[in-house]
Parts: structure tokens; sequence; C-alpha cells
């Protein structure tokens, strides 16, 4: 039975993605791992006379568990399957770095570094919001759903365990989460394809302050703001819901309706107790200066590239209502070149690898079989602690 109970554990990580315990990681060591990767990324491509980008091909390497998800793929970038197989024949040991979790930073503090390098690669694609801190605080305004009435008291509700101590064991918006959200954007700003990662990250992290890290957030996410005004939460809150890549995380998620391509109303309060409480702590890092900047030289996707996402999961009445609220389905709004390229070359390569709705439906396939292999192992547990009584012999 124990040996049982091991594989049936086996099953729901393949099944569901569910984590396993992370490695302890050291900062140098898994710094020299991300460059070595790099290093093979670069022969790869020399030698398959590809057009194959280093740093691309490094990141989607990482991606593991929820991050290899069929959304991510699409807007992150598909994972190729050749350069997994020349790593593993090259230095085996760094598939280790799709696992590392907690890494401890030179100043002391600690990030979830799969999340950084994962969001790294949203923003590196043109999606800086999606995968860092729009969906973050996503997930905080899903975890406290319904359990106050405004967002001022979401906000109470959500100090609980917004930004505490926390490897994501106890919270979906945790110190190590909030600090990958920023570090992301800033990192991934500073990349290009010919990009050193490993030394990017070394650079970075080098007498990194507190101060330093939210001052840089704020200027490439928001431009000149005064942090010490209300209107600052106002910012905040309404970045997220006009990026296109946060709209796409919110309507697969619910919480974006097709009527006016808009936020659920029921979903704001939440919403906006989340991203008061980012804007707060933004704020306190920086003690409420205004900061002055050129505004943001992130690439983002577009109306008409959110649009063809839709299309390629299936989703055409939101693609329609993406570009009705572009004014015309006819003449959408321009995109930002390098997104626009990154979704059109991702969709196509999700057409040409396989089926979305299919690979749905595999999924809830490999679920219910799940399910039942749970349901008969526990079955098997009740049977074996409780036996049937004998029966008695007749005299």
């Amino acid at each position: 039975m124990p040996q049982f109970l091991v594989m049936l554990g086996l099953c729901f990580v393949l099944l569901f993605g569910v984590a396993l315990p992370a490695r302890a990681a050291e900062y140098d060591a898994t710094l020299d791992q991300l460059a070595r990767l790099q290093a093979l990324a670069a022969e790869f491509c020399t030698q398959s006379d590809s057009a194959d980008d280093p740093v691309l091909l490094t990141l989607t390497y990482t991606r593991s568990g929820a991050y290899g998800s069929t959304v991510w793929a699409m807007t992150a970038g598909l994972q190729n399957s050749e350069f997994d197989a020349f790593v593993e024949q090259r230095d085996p040991t760094l598939s280790e770095l799709k696992n590392v979790g907690s890494l401890t930073l030179p100043n002391g503090q600690a990030v979830d570094f799969n999340h950084l390098l994962a969001s790294i690669n949203m923003t590196y694609r043109g999606l800086p919001t999606a995968g860092g801190w729009g969906g973050d605080c996503m997930e905080l305004a899903q975890a406290y759903s319904g359990q106050a009435s405004d967002a001022a008291g979401y906000a109470e509700l959500m100090r609980a365990t917004f930004n505490i101590d926390d490897d994501g064991a106890n919270s979906v918006f945790g110190d190590q989460d909030l600090r990958a959200d920023l570090d992301s954007v800033i990192v991934g700003a500073q990349i290009s394809a010919d990009s050193d990662l490993a030394a990017t990250l070394r650079n970075y992290y080098a007498n990194l302050t507190d101060y330093d890290r939210a001052r840089q957030f704020i200027m490439l996410s928001f431009g000149s703001v005064n942090t010490g005004d209300k209107s600052f939460k106002e910012v905040v809150y309404n970045t997220l819901l006009q990026d296109s890549g946060a709209q796409l995380m919110l309507y697969l998620n619910g919480m974006w309706q097709l009527d006016g391509w808009q936020l659920d109303p029921a979903c704001a309060p939440a919403l906006r107790g989340a991203t008061d409480l980012l804007a707060e702590y933004l704020s306190g890092c920086v003690n409420g200066e205004r900061i002055t900047g050129s505004g943001s030289s992130l690439a983002v996707m577009g109306g008409q590239a959110l649009a063809e996402a839709l299309t390629v999961l299936g989703e055409d009445d939101a693609a329609d209502a993406v570009l009705a609220a572009e004014g015309s389905a006819a003449t959408p709004a321009p995109d930002s070149d390098t997104a626009s390229a990154v979704i059109n070359s991702a969709t196509d390569a999700l057409r040409e690898h396989f089926n979305v709705k299919i690979f749905q439906v595999i999924l809830l396939i490999l679920g219910a079989i799940g399910v039942f292999v749970l349901i008969f192992s526990i079955a098997l547990l009740v049977s074996h602690n409780n036996p049937p009584p004998k029966k008695r012999r007749r005299r």
C-alpha cells in the first residue's frame, strides 16, 4: 500500500501539474547554470543554422508546471523539444533550473526564481503585466472573492497575506512573488537577443535596495507619477485594465465580460483592492516621491494581437468583442510591431503543433482518469483498514 500511494502521488503530479518540493538553491551556482544553459542555446542555434533566439530558448526551457500551459505557450513561447533533447545530452543537470523555487539574493532577500524567469519571458515577449504583477493581483482577487463589499474592505482583508514572508505555501502574492514581479519588468526591459541573462541578473542584484527596485519599476510601468497622491492608485488600477495581455488573462479566468469588452463589475472591488495594496507598497518604498520618467518603454501586445490569440483559443466571440472595442473590426488599432510578431508567430506554431480544443478534451479525460484512480485507491484503503467480518462456521 505505501508503494501504491507513492505511485498515486506521482500520477497526480503528471496529470495535474502538482509542484514537487523545490530544491535548495544557491545564488552563484544557479546563475552559473543559467549561463551554461544560454551558452548551449547559442551553440544550438549555430549548429542548427536557425533563426531561434538564444535568450528565448533559455527562458522557455526553464518553464514547467503552471508555466507550461497552453496560454503560456502561446504568449511566452513554445518550448523547443529539439533544444530540450540537446540540453539533456550535453548537460542534464541543467534540468534543475526548471524547479529552483526560492532563491536567496545577495542582499539576503528571497525571490521565486522560476516565477522570475517566466515573467521575464513574458516581458521579453511584450506582456509585462499579465505574467507578473497583473496575474498576481488577479489571483489575490480570486482568493478573497465574495468576502468584502468594496475595494477598501478587500484591501484590509488582503493585508493578511499580501507581501508576507512566504515561498508560496500560504499566499498567492507573498514577498517572493512580489519581488519577482517587479524584477521581471526591470530585467526584461534590459535584455535583447544578444544579452547575457546571468550577467544582467548579477549586475541588477548587486547592491539592490527596495527603493531602487520600486523606482525603476514605477518608471517603466507608469511613467511620471506622483506616488504620494491618491491618484497613483487609479494609475496602477487603470494600467492593469488597459493592458491587452491582462485582459486576455482576466477573460480566461472568468473576470472579463464580452459586453463592452470590460471587467466584470462584480470582480472590480476585489481587483481594485489588490491593486491598491500594490500601489501602497510601491509608494512606501519610494517615500511617496514624485517619479519622473520618459514614459513606459516596454513593448506591449495590442488589440489585434489579442484578438488573434483569442481566435486561436476558439474564443471567436471574444475576438470580435476586442475588435469592436478597438473601434472597428476592419481598422483595428495599431499594435507594437514586436508584440504583434510575437503573438502571430506563437499562434502559427500552436496551429502547427496541436489543436487547442482537442488538447483541452484530452486534459479533461486525463482529469477524469485521475479522479477515478483517487476514488479507487480510497476504496482499497478503506477495505484494507476495515476487513469484512469472518463468517462463523455452522456447527
